[in-house]
């Protein structure tokens, strides 16, 4: 491949590299994939979103890991998709539909001054059958506090699929979360043998009703500074559990904070902020 012209943005320090697959063709194999992103060789960064041409909607996010996977979505990552197609003029609706592999997620971008702002997402219905997350387990409709043993400690998780697989666990204290040792514990829970896609792993404290703090462990990716399904699938298990309010819950993430929305039934809405950091070339990558 000839020079590679990218820009990278984050939501709430997850930092993604975007790549504009609408007016030329991109492929890159999993081995450039995580050259690009690591930290140290490339330009680093949590993922890479190409945006393509879709046949069904607006546009099509196609997201790969850090390490070269491919995940179903991402939904800091769309956000930062959507301010990328905004900032580079490909589009200038405030509103889009964008195909992922987990299905037709419908963004809404709040314009303040003409530039934007908020970045909504539309994640669609949260899961929760052992075959949706996936989880290998049989008899179960849902999977809430049920206990695991990983490496000699054992953990209860509630499982929640937001097109991607998570696993929440809750903390009692704003201490015991930061103690958390996640290098630790985050890989060891990723390829539990329960989860047979892997799993995102996420330790949540319960601030009050209306207010998480979360730390979050990363399928194929590490420790990040924020999670969107990460924040959205935490917000789930807390209000499927009683443990917040229904309705809008802030999620405070070593980066930033996101507000999620979630009634009890129906779709989860993702809202924050997408920035934009800089423009690059990569050369004969």
């Amino acid at each position: 491949m000839a020079d590679l012209h990218f820009s990278k943005l984050n939501g709430q320090g997850n930092d993604f590299i975007l790549l504009d697959g609408v007016n030329q063709e991109i492929n890159l194999t999993p081995k450039q994939v995580a050259f690009i992103c690591d930290r140290h060789f490339g330009v680093g960064a949590d993922g890479i979103i190409i945006a393509r041409k879709s046949n069904k909607y607006d546009f099509k996010m196609d997201y790969f890991n850090a390490d070269g996977s491919v995940a179903e979505m991402c939904g800091n990552g769309i956000r930062c998709m959507a301010r990328f197609l905004w900032d580079r003029g490909i589009t200038r609706e405030d509103k889009m539909d964008i195909e992922t592999l987990a299905g037709k997620k419908s963004i809404k971008i709040e314009l303040q001054g003409g530039q934007p702002g908020n970045i909504e997402v539309n994640m669609g219905q949260p899961l929760f059958g052992p075959e949706q997350i996936p989880a290998n387990l049989k008899g179960e409709d849902e999977v809430f506090g049920h206990k695991i043993l990983a490496a000699g400690q054992t953990f209860t998780v509630n499982l929640v699929s937001m097109g991607n697989p998570h696993c929440v666990i809750f903390v009692d204290s704003s201490q015991g979360l930061k103690k958390i040792d996640l290098g630790k514990w985050g890989p060891v829970l990723e390829e539990h043998p329960l989860f047979p896609n892997k799993i995102n792993v996420e330790f949540v404290y319960v601030q009050n009703k209306e207010s998480l703090d979360m730390r979050v462990w990363e399928r194929g990716v590490g420790q990040t500074l924020a999670c969107g399904t990460g924040a959205c699938a935490s917000a789930v298990a807390a209000v499927k559990l009683g443990k917040i309010k229904p309705g809008i819950v802030v999620v405070n993430l070593p980066g930033g904070t996101v507000c999620v929305n979630w009634p009890g039934t129906g779709p989860v809405y993702l809202k924050g902020t997408a920035n934009y950091v800089f423009d690059g070339t990569l050369f004969n990558i």
